[in-house]
């Protein structure tokens, strides 16, 4: 302020022709704001684009190798990085036009100052000391504002990165405690379902009006056709999200009153397709429960019946997994995933198709030595695979969203119903029509 100020007292028309000049140059600024921020934009979406293609490609190459699909993948890839080379190309044509606009502003504002500031210098109206300071004047206000320009291209580059973060961050839990939200502290494991409706599109139901009651210690075979509903049960049982209608209920609280850390504290989850982190074998266990000891650590993997693997690894429980398990074999993956559970040491268990991933040797060895981790909790188990079936006291057949069968396995055969069908199809594909004896063995 000051500085403008004494611009006008030396010369109040070489101040207007300055205050012209920056004028000029705040319009350049703005306009640059208004053309550079949506390029901007666009160049981090194609950066998700391209990250995203080149990810599925890392994480899928066997799949990709399998199919011979390489060229294919290499021209998608070629494709999307050529749009992402014309997008910052564009950006540099911007900034490379406004940047030296900025320039041309300058220097023709000062040609401007120093052709009328030298006429009035010659016309005795105007030393040439003030005229230096002058232009000296104008340019401490020029530069900072020149420099800006470079400023806005950082911020504007920055913003457009932050603001697909906070999209994110910003997005509002959709389940979330209620203010007079409960804490689940002692849990028995009775599971109740009370007229249950859920659609996760509006207007097309998935769930319709379940209800069922699972005891304390009852182990839960939840089975039916594709597209049945039986995955929404758990994900309604974690509150993932919540029913349009009917009630859930454990040992007699609604999950929908209990706070989402003390419901998810008390129920174990091994999933059909288990996440491994890109850590060691030690640090996915430790997901269940970071505080464990080395010692309980040891045990769920025993109980799992991973330990020995794991030992004869040169790093043991030390060795680095790769991102996402990826020098694990399937079995290996869910059987990490079930020591993870089991130092969880959860009084509810929720098994999730668990064997669906896995071949037939696998199989039988897992749902094997799953009955010892099913000792003393309430389980439901997620399955078209049959094999779970000597795990279960009881059956609870799903088709199109409702409950149309419940009972033992021997009650469901003999109805001859969809079970039966079920379970016959299943014994075919399998090979296994001999089943029903091992059962009963």
């Amino acid at each position: 302020m000051l500085s403008l100020y004494y611009m006008f007292t030396m010369s109040p028309r070489l101040f207007y022709v300055a205050l012209v000049s920056m004028a000029v140059m705040a319009l350049v600024n703005a306009r640059y704001v208004l053309i550079i921020r949506p390029i901007y934009d666009e160049i981090r979406h194609q950066l998700g684009v391209l990250t995203s293609v080149v990810t599925d490609n890392l994480n899928g190459f066997k799949t990709v190798r399998a199919l011979a699909i390489e060229d294919h993948e290499i021209e998608k890839f070629s494709n999307e990085n050529e749009r992402f080379l014309r997008l910052n190309l564009n950006a540099a044509k911007v900034r490379a036009i406004y940047g030296n606009l900025s320039q041309l502003v300058l220097g023709s504002s000062l040609a401007a100052i120093v052709y009328f500031g030298g006429s009035a210098v010659i016309a005795g109206t105007l030393s040439i000391g003030e005229l230096t300071a002058f232009i000296s004047y104008m340019m401490l206000l020029m530069w900072p504002m020149r420099a800006l320009g470079f400023i806005i291209s950082s911020l504007q580059r920055g913003l457009a990165a932050a603001s697909r973060v906070f999209e994110i961050i910003d997005q509002p839990p959709r389940i979330k405690d209620r203010p007079n939200a409960v804490e689940l502290k002692s849990v028995r494991g009775e599971i109740v379902f009370e007229d249950v409706h859920f659609s996760y599109v509006e207007g097309k139901p998935v769930l319709k009006g379940v209800s069922f009651r699972i005891s304390p210690g009852e182990k839960v075979l939840i089975t039916g056709p594709p597209g049945s509903g039986k995955s929404t049960i758990l994900k309604l049982l974690l509150r993932f999200y919540e029913p349009d209608k009917g009630r859930i209920l454990i040992d007699g609280y609604d999950v929908s009153e209990v706070t989402l850390e003390s419901l998810r504290r008390h129920i174990g989850v091994v999933h059909q397709e288990p996440f491994i982190f890109s850590g060691t074998i030690k640090e996915n266990i430790l997901f269940g429960n970071p505080k464990a000891p080395m010692e309980d650590v040891i045990k769920a993997a025993t109980i799992a019946k991973i330990h020995d693997f794991i030992s004869s690894l040169p790093e043991g429980y030390d060795t680095v997994v790769g991102e996402r398990g990826i020098t694990l074999s399937g079995g290996q993956r869910q059987r990490i995933d079930i020591a993870r559970a089991i130092l969880k040491d959860p009084e509810i268990l929720l098994l999730d198709d668990p064997v669906s991933n896995l071949d037939a040797n696998t199989e039988k060895e897992l749902v094997e030595d799953l009955k010892n981790v099913l000792k003393g909790r309430t389980a439901i188990m997620i399955s078209q695979r049959m094999s779970l079936v000597s795990l279960a006291d009881r059956i609870i057949v799903l088709e199109d969203g409702k409950v149309v069968e419940e009972g033992t396995h021997e009650e469901l055969m003999a109805k001859r119903g969809l079970y039966y069908r079920l379970y016959m199809t299943a014994m075919a594909e399998s090979g296994e029509g001999s089943y029903d004896r091992k059962l009963q063995d």
